[in-house]
């Protein structure tokens, strides 16, 4: 599996029901990847996911929801994105 964060871990390798770590992903990407769990989504705000509720590797029954904190600062990057 690869390194937490990175986004690149496949959906396939998590024990179900296991939050994946989506810091970083474009909203886009990390409602997918939820959906493909089995989880929904919560968003607030725009961008990528800066912070997510619960955290990753904590455990869901399926249907329930992940909240995510959206903005359009790239972590590590020196400017904002541009819509």
């Amino acid at each position: 599996m690869d390194e937490p964060g990175s986004g690149c871990a496949s959906v396939a390798d998590l024990p179900p029901g296991t939050v994946p770590n989506l810091h970083g992903m474009s909203a886009r990407d990390a409602v997918r990847t939820l959906v493909k769990l089995g989880l929904t989504a919560r968003l607030s705000g725009d961008g990528f996911v800066m912070s997510q509720d619960p955290s990753a590797g904590a455990l869901l029954e399926p249907g329930a929801a992940c909240s995510l904190v959206l903005d359009r600062w790239v972590a590590g990057s020196e400017q904002a994105v541009q819509p």
